[in-house]
């Protein structure tokens, strides 16, 4: 059965292993969307640990066949996507407030078609919706219109989306990005439901601790 867990800093070398198994985007680091294209930062793998340490929220969610990690997906408010935010294609419509994106997925070769991916979208809507976001965005690919190898395919698949509920908002070009939006209104009151019963308090507070312990850990915990 596939688990979804946040990433934080104990989970650092189960999305280091992924990572490194994302064959052309293994140099990535899921901070390709997260760069500012003017003023470009610094080595990806430690701006990506920097972030997990310092982030107020999990910046994604590993997925788990057992006890190994088969999946991720990246997710968080949109305003911290500086690259999406100002492309062409995946530019968002009506702004970032209170919007959130899920622009990367990663699953290993063995696991694909599985319903990994669908399994970490659901986590993504979840997360958001826990935050308060108004809605959940994406940027799949159209496979109808362009083919793409799977080291292309990494922002998803519209299909996927559209039978989560999300709907197509943007198609900017012919071939390009879609932008998807889930409203998540009806999800936030259903969380609120799950979390105010004492097994879904008991479970948050162990999902939250070890994110804590990581925040708390200071410069220590940045050494790559």
């Amino acid at each position: 059965m596939i688990r979804t867990r946040p990433l934080v800093g104990t989970r650092w070398d189960d999305f280091a292993l992924l990572c490194r198994s994302m064959g052309p985007n293994r140099s990535c680091w899921c901070m390709w969307w997260r760069d500012d294209p003017v003023s470009p930062s610094g080595r990806a793998q430690a701006r990506a640990r920097e972030l997990v340490a310092r982030s107020d929220h999990p910046i994604g969610f590993l997925a788990y066949d057992g006890a190994a990690p088969v999946g991720w997906v990246s997710v968080s408010p949109r305003a911290e996507f500086p690259r999406a935010n100002r492309r062409r294609d995946t530019a968002p419509v009506g702004g970032t407030s209170g919007v959130w994106i899920a622009p990367c997925f990663f699953v290993l070769p063995d696991h694909r078609g599985s319903g990994v991916a669908r399994e970490l979208l659901g986590a993504a809507v979840r997360a958001a919706a826990s935050a308060g976001a108004r809605a959940l965005e994406g940027i799949p690919g159209d496979p109808a219109t362009k083919a793409r190898s799977p080291s292309a395919s990494y922002t998803g698949s519209l299909p996927m989306f559209l039978a989560a509920g999300f709907e197509e908002v943007a198609r900017r070009t012919p071939k390009g990005l879609v932008v998807v939006r889930l409203e998540l209104a009806g999800h936030v009151r259903a969380v609120r439901r799950r979390s105010a019963s004492p097994r879904a308090a008991a479970r948050a507070s162990r999902i939250a601790r070890p994110h804590r312990a990581t925040l708390a850990a200071g410069p220590r915990s940045l050494i790559v």
